[in-house]
């Protein structure tokens, strides 16, 4: 499983909406988590030019929440 480094605002949405994944808190503040290698490969599929891992998420996590509140 890969591990990847989300910020603290990343992580504090996933777990406004799920159980936060659990981790290492990191001296800058940041997160290390561990997700499944589909999950990342999802990501990275998704993640836009210069855009990080937690901006993807976030991003990601937006756009479904405001989808499902339209519908």
């Amino acid at each position: 499983m890969p591990n990847t480094e989300i910020t603290e605002e990343c992580r504090a949405l996933i777990a406004s909406i799920f159980e936060p994944p659990p981790g290492q808190r990191l001296p800058n503040g940041n997160w290390r988590i561990e997700i499944d290698a589909a999950t990342w490969q999802w990501l990275q599929r998704l993640r836009l030019h210069g855009e990080s891992i937690s901006d993807c998420i976030i991003r990601i996590v937006v756009i479904t929440l405001h989808r499902r509140g339209l519908q």
